[in-house]
């Protein structure tokens, strides 16, 4: 009896475990994207000062959320955030609004693809 009970509390802890680290990469992915839309617009209609700050928060929030994800993610994962996010920099830095709009769009893939492959799906599983 002692052991079915100590089987049930491991699990149950395992899979409290993976719905909390599942709900903060869900809510930290979602909040980056919407950070990203907004620098989209900004850089859209040339607003670079607009854009800037806009990188910036999302850049505060990377570095925020960067420590836990590095113990939940893969950090190929998130080293590709990483230079995305400088390239973007230095595309925002010269006003490029072609390849900034670009490495805007794919820093937002890159974050749907993060919350998608952590679902717990079928595919996810298998």
């Amino acid at each position: 009896m002692r052991t079915l009970l100590t089987i049930v509390v491991i699990v149950m802890l395992l899979l409290g475990g993976s719905f909390t680290s599942y709900r903060y990469i869900q809510t930290t992915t979602h909040t980056a994207g919407e950070h990203l839309e907004l620098l989209e617009q900004s850089i859209s209609i040339e607003k670079w000062e607009g854009a800037q700050k806009e990188l910036s928060t999302v850049h505060q929030s990377w570095d925020k959320s960067n420590t836990w994800w590095s113990i939940l993610l893969d950090h190929e994962e998130i080293d590709t955030i990483d230079m995305s996010l400088s390239r973007l920099e230095s595309l925002l830095a010269r006003q490029d609004v072609t390849l900034s709009l670009a490495e805007v769009s794919t820093l937002k893939i890159l974050f749907e693809n993060l919350h998608e492959k952590e679902k717990f799906t079928l595919k996810n599983v298998l």
